[in-house]
């Protein structure tokens, strides 16, 4: 999979390159040069998936220069009971986004069972591993600097803290 940038100056790149880079190099925004299809039968197939097998057929689809094997391992490790037993009374922590029935036909996916309660969490959990795998692959570091006044910087901060080769800065604003 390779990836343009919104602004069409910049060259192609893979994923795990544009995972530690931001910004293209000419401001714009990294987008796939093209998206790959997913046919009723893979929909079907992934049914029957855990959430982290799930991840794992979506994210290799963009992210291909990752070994599968060893993203489906980052994936598992990700989300797991563990990491996301932030449930409701009478939801499964194993569903890791256990979805709700309110009324027949009518459902709410409950994706704030994480770490830090933020839906945020289902992205940046596995951000983190995949940070850490491209680093200790490439044998480099990562600053990551941040301003926010939610959730955002907590899930972040959570999802990197103890991460080899990363380091977060997080700034919030006097007297949030």
């Amino acid at each position: 999979m390779r990836y343009v940038s919104t602004r069409g100056r910049a060259p192609e790149r893979g994923f795990t390159d544009i995972l530690l880079s931001g910004l293209a190099d000419d401001g714009g925004l990294y987008v796939p040069a093209h998206y790959p299809q997913v046919s009723p039968d893979d929909l079907e197939r992934w049914r029957a998936l855990s959430y982290a097998e799930l991840a794992t057929e979506i994210v290799a689809l963009y992210a291909d220069d990752i070994p599968r094997a060893r993203l489906a391992e980052l994936c598992r490790v990700t989300y797991t009971p563990a990491v996301y037993g932030n449930v409701r009374e009478g939801s499964s922590a194993n569903d890791i986004t256990p979805l709700r029935w309110l009324e027949p036909g009518l459902a709410l996916l409950e994706l704030s069972n994480g770490p830090t309660l933020a839906f945020k969490d289902m992205a940046m959990q596995l951000l983190g591993a995949l940070f850490e795998h491209v680093l200790r692959e490439r044998g480099g570091e990562l600053n990551v600097l941040g301003a926010t006044s939610g959730d955002t910087g907590s899930a972040a901060e959570y999802a990197l803290r103890g991460r080899a080769g990363i380091n977060v800065f997080m700034l919030s604003p006097q007297d949030a």
